[in-house]
């Protein structure tokens, strides 16, 4: 700014004075003057007042300039504030001033953070912003806050897609804090994630998405996945291809009683999580007072995602399929008998794309396959157990009285809750 100043000054006395004017010009205007006399010594005068308006000039624009640039350096410079954040640390430390256009050393850092070490500053609390080395030189331009940043001491965990794509950095721990999984970005066609395992085979520990865990040591965690098929059903749920519980589309799985999520050695009433002993004595899913524990009764029809055998054990994106969902699985698709790796089954068949799944039947000729639905009333082709102390399943039969098709696949309606079946998971479309 100043030196445009400046500039505009000399601008001006040259084309004031520099300029050489006509001879008549000249002598107008200094008539009435000292320099009058001069002009009248006609031309040659004339010339001598140009020169002398010259040296006027150019006496006048150094002084401008010298004028300008010493004001310019008398101005007060300005003065910035360097403010110090812990950031979840502890310890205090002095704001810093900077003063404008001079460079200046950060004060070293204070602050600790116990399990952590510090790496440096930054603009941002989250780090997402300008980074300084501890000690670096800077020059300010403004008041900042520095934010100091820290490393974690303990443990790491890595995240291995196990078949998936994707990348997840490896996630520090504090030894003795609870803290929370970093949630899974992997992915994988045709499979949907359903939790982490310290096995790639799903054998170790396992662990939920965002499940709060504390460690001690470095781990690695493997990403689990299930298959599932597209059968292009007019709904657009998907089927897994094998049994909760069972890693191949031929393995039996676990059993589960019906609102249970985890398999045991016996199934029955007496050991059935939702009633005190006997099917007329229902603490859970009972519409009728005949069948609840001193005439309890409620509005549940179909099982909430704590007592879902699938989302238990595969995660929030399976479940198992309503009733109404396994009829339609026998609806649209062909129903074959067949044998694969020595296990006898069913082949449903997709009429509308041709994919397929296979069940297995593990019993003797005959097996069952639950849904999430439990009867509400006594069917036409019921009996004692068709009421609310029963629950909707997918029955298989293979039988040499009956021979091959005979009874293929119905949906019955008086099964007994307390009775362990397989589940066969179905996802959303949507996932």
């Amino acid at each position: 700014m100043v030196r445009a100043y400046a500039w505009a000054v000399c601008n001006f006395f040259y084309h004031r004075y520099f300029s050489r004017p006509p001879i008549r010009e000249v002598v107008y205007q200094c008539h009435a003057s000292f320099l009058c006399r001069i002009c009248l010594l006609g031309t040659g005068g004339q010339k001598k007042l140009f020169f002398m308006k010259r040296k006027i000039f150019l006496f006048l624009a150094i002084v401008s300039v010298v004028g300008m640039i010493a004001i310019s350096g008398c101005k007060k410079k300005e003065t910035y504030t360097v403010t110090f954040n812990a950031n979840g640390g502890t310890g205090t430390m002095s704001a810093q001033t900077f003063t404008e256009g001079e460079a200046q050393t950060l004060t070293r850092n204070a602050f600790t953070y116990d399990g952590y070490t510090f790496t440096g500053w930054n603009t941002v609390q989250g780090g997402s912003g300008a980074s300084y080395t501890d000690g670096q030189t800077i020059t300010a331009t403004a008041n900042m806050t520095l934010y100091a940043q820290w490393t974690s001491n303990g443990p790491t965990v890595t995240f291995n897609a196990n078949g998936g794509t994707g990348e997840m950095a490896p996630q520090t721990f504090t030894i003795g804090r609870a803290q929370a999984l970093s949630a899974n970005t992997f992915t994988r066609e045709n499979h949907l994630y359903s939790g982490w395992n310290t096995s790639a085979d799903g054998s170790g520990t396992a662990y939920r998405d965002l499940q709060e865990i504390t460690i001690s040591e470095n781990i690695t965690l493997y990403a689990q996945w299930h298959e599932y098929v597209d059968l292009g059903l007019p709904s657009g749920l998907l089927w897994a291809t094998c049994n909760v519980g069972a890693t191949t589309p031929e393995g039996s799985g676990d059993r589960f009683a019906w609102g249970e999520t985890a398999p045991k050695a016996t199934y029955n009433w007496s050991n059935y999580k939702y009633c005190n002993g006997n099917y007329n004595t229902l603490t859970k899913y009972c519409n009728n007072a005949d069948y609840g524990n001193n005439g309890f009764t409620d509005a549940l029809t179909t099982l909430e995602a704590s007592d879902d055998a699938a989302t238990a054990n595969w995660g929030a994106g399976w479940r198992m399929p309503t009733r109404e969902e396994l009829i339609e699985l026998v609806n649209n698709c062909t129903g074959e008998w067949t044998t694969r790796n020595g296990i006898n089954g069913r082949l449903f068949t997709s009429r509308i794309n041709g994919n397929s799944i296979f069940l297995p039947v593990s019993l003797s000729d005959n097996d069952y396959y639950w849904s999430s639905s439990f009867s509400t009333r006594y069917d036409e082709d019921g009996g004692m157990y068709s009421g609310a102390c029963s629950a909707h399943c997918l029955y298989l039969i293979y039988s040499s009285d009956y021979g091959y098709g005979v009874t293929n696949n119905y949906i019955w309606s008086y099964f007994l809750r307390c009775a362990g079946y397989h589940v066969r998971a179905v996802c959303s479309s949507q996932n």
